[in-house]
């Protein structure tokens, strides 16, 4: 090709790139007004402005604000209304504000002061309450169940205010996507500041920052039950509300009190204060079981999960006991003993939210006694009461010292290490348990190549001449029994953890789920139980109960010597120590400022109590016993109400309030103590895999709000 017929053949080519490249730059401008004309910019301008809280009790403004919304023909509430934007609920409010013989502004001209935009999407003015995480104050999440929007209207004659309780959470745009009540307020221009609409904003936005009053109102059935809850926390408010800082409000909610002087020297002086912060309420923990909505309920299917939760597991530790101790404490003796010492703890306590069982450790410490008691050559149980003396002397020593507030030192992770571990453990020993059924039923089966030489041999010699292992192996070999306890254990678990969180379906009514949520365990343990007892073909392991009386004595003294007295010492010493640390951590987590509990804490008397209780169980030859985990805290959940919460695009329960009650600790051992009548018949239908479940139930509950 000559260099002319090149050059004519490059100028094309970039001609047709030239044409090209002018072709796409021309579809990119027509595209670009095609987004234009679709896609309209309007600039927004935003203001946030934080406005403080009205204190009722120096503002009369904020109380005579409710009292007007109570009597005045120009307040609507709507409860359970169906719509789900901004617009159709303003539009419902306004229709019922708004009368038309009296005001003379309509209703679009409304609605172009109220939204901010034509699709009617943003509101123009609008108070939303944030809180600020104690862990980190530099974090802040905002409250999306409520709205108030407040607005100034020029022509309007008089205040209006509406509220909707909408049926479902409405999700009206960013920081509100949960919304379930809606307040409107539409005040007229030419009014003095105290009345204009952004003060009138500040009154029901400091109402409605109250979680528990929040609660009542979702829960209001008529419009009248509705404004009495709103006048009654408005009353009370006026009366005892001081606004704090949130500093001040951490101190006051702290476990321990920083401010608090640690001096070990005032001795009895936590005991004294712990009684004098209790006893005023001491008629109330009975009364709160009873009184309030769903209370009954509440305390009814507590009651129930505190019966199993600590029944079967003292049955369990009852077995382990007897075969440490060579049926000196057994399973008897577990029940007398958590009859005995858990009325008297719920009785004379001052946190009854505290649950007091034996427990794991303590039955290995049980076992540490007998080998040394062994060892000495002494009688077992003086030399247990001794221990168990030594125990209570040093509790009460430690108690009028004071020593509960080293606690102040162990902070809240550490506390839920502490939970975790225990979680652990109770998953462990499931497990080991469950791992046992394999190594025994599954595991000895002889291998199929070698069976038909076995079965020929049982078929030819007698069966006195066949090898004890032999024989032995065949008959241990029974693989269903492995799987049918996993079946157990694992639905057990599954249907246990099912109904546990069937508030967060869609299934069957509100309450119907919080029932079958609050009965969770007790129908599980039901259910699998009587799923394990219909299968008698296949043969389960029950526990076994004695079916004679057990007779309370003294313990003999006399046979100790002057150096086991001593050794017993030393381990009342250690006992008293993992004593201390398990009651405190126990009632540390009950006592969590998240819980929001009201009658104060009780560490020294009640670490004075439970070692007076031990003391005199272990003089009659009964288990040591100490607050438990997570038995406590699960306690405190289960007399609770909540209300979900999104922070940072996750939900999760936040407690609203809880009933701070004897009444279910005191139900849940009187029950224990009747189950002694009938426990020896009963327990011949509760396969022990449907504990393994039990005690997994329990250990994945604890760790919700981990």
């Amino acid at each position: 090709m000559s260099r002319l017929d090149r050059r004519e053949s490059l100028t094309e080519k970039m001609n047709k790139a030239i044409s090209t490249a002018k072709e796409e730059r021309q579809f990119q401008i027509m595209e670009k007004d095609i987004d234009e004309a679709l896609e309209e910019t309007t600039l927004m301008h935003t203001s946030s402005v934080r406005v403080d809280k009205k204190d009722f009790s120096q503002e009369v403004r904020g109380s005579r604000d409710i009292e007007h919304f109570l009597s005045a023909e120009t307040s609507e509430v709507l409860l359970d209304i169906p719509e789900t934007d901004s617009e159709s609920i303003v539009h419902r409010l306004l229709s019922q504000m708004i009368d038309s013989k009296n005001e003379t502004i309509s209703e679009s001209e409304l609605n172009s002061l109220i939204f901010a935009n034509e699709a009617k999407t943003i509101m123009s003015e609008s108070i939303q309450a944030y809180f600020t995480s104690r862990d980190s104050g530099s974090r802040y999440d905002w409250e999306q169940s409520w709205l108030c929007v407040s607005i100034n209207v020029p022509t309007l004659k008089k205040r209006r205010i509406g509220i909707a309780r909408l049926k479902q959470p409405v999700n009206l745009g960013i920081r509100a996507e949960e919304v379930r009540i809606f307040i409107l307020i539409l005040c007229p221009s030419e009014v003095k500041g105290t009345k204009n609409a952004l003060e009138a904003g500040r009154t029901f936005s400091t109402l409605f920052s109250d979680i528990q009053l929040r609660h009542d109102l979702l829960i209001a059935s008529t419009e009248d039950e509705f404004k009495e809850s709103i006048k009654k926390v408005s009353e009370n408010f006026a009366k005892h509300q001081s606004i704090k800082t949130a500093a001040e409000l951490c101190a006051k909610e702290e476990s321990f009190p920083a401010d608090e002087p640690f001096k070990w020297y005032h001795v009895g002086r936590g005991v004294l204060s712990d009684l004098k912060c209790r006893i005023p309420f001491y008629v109330d923990d009975y009364l709160d079981g009873i009184r309030g909505k769903n209370t009954i309920q509440k305390t009814i299917s507590t009651t129930m999960f505190l019966y199993f939760s600590m029944l079967l597991p003292a049955v369990a530790l009852g077995v382990l006991n007897s075969e440490n101790t060579h049926n000196s404490i057994a399973v008897r003796e577990v029940i007398v003993g958590q009859t005995i010492g858990g009325l008297i703890f719920v009785i004379f306590c001052g946190q009854p939210l505290v649950v007091v069982m034996t427990t794991a450790p303590l039955a290995i410490f049980i076992k540490i006694i007998y080998s040394i008691s062994f060892q000495m050559e002494v009688d077992f149980l003086p030399f247990y009461a001794a221990v168990g003396l030594w125990n209570m002397f040093f509790l009460i020593l430690y108690s009028f010292l004071n020593l509960s507030l080293l606690m102040k030192y162990c902070s809240r992770s550490t506390e839920e290490i502490f939970g975790n571990f225990i979680t652990i453990a109770l998953i462990t020993d499931a497990l080991k348990h469950l791992a046992s059924y394999f190594s025994r039923h599954y595991y000895t089966c002889p291998d199929s190549s070698i069976s038909p030489i076995l079965s020929s041999i049982n078929e030819t010699l007698d069966r006195p001449l066949v090898t004890r292992s032999v024989s032995d192996s065949m008959f241990e070999c029974h693989p269903e029994q492995s799987f049918f306890a996993l079946i157990l254990t694992l639905g057990t678990v599954a249907l246990g953890l099912t109904f546990f969180n069937f508030t967060k379906t869609p299934y069957l009514s509100a309450k119907k789920r919080e029932l079958l949520s609050d009965y969770a365990l007790p129908v599980a343990v039901i259910i699998f139980s009587i799923i394990g007892s219909s299968f008698t073909k296949i043969d389960v392991k029950v526990f076994s109960y004695p079916r004679d009386g057990l007779t309370l004595k003294l313990v003999d003294f006399s046979q100790l010597t002057t150096g086991s007295f001593f050794v017993a010492m030393a381990l009342g010493f250690s006992l008293s120590l993992l004593f201390f640390m398990d009651q405190n951590i126990s009632a540390s987590l009950v006592n969590s400022p998240d819980n929001k509990l009201e009658k104060g804490t009780s560490y020294h008397w009640d670490l004075l109590v439970i070692g007076l209780i031990n003391g005199l169980l272990c003089i009659f030859g009964l288990p040591f016993l100490h607050a438990v985990l997570p038995h406590s805290p699960l306690h405190v959940k289960c007399l609770a109400d909540t209300e979900e919460r999104v922070e940072s695009g996750y939900v999760r329960d936040i407690i609203v309030r809880v009933r701070e009650t004897r009444l279910t600790n005191l139900f849940a051992n009187i029950l224990i103590g009747i189950s002694m009548l009938f426990l020896s018949y009963v327990l011949d239908y509760i396969p022990s895999s449907v504990l393994d479940g039990l005690f997994i139930y329990i250990a994945l509950t604890a760790l919700y709000g981990n």
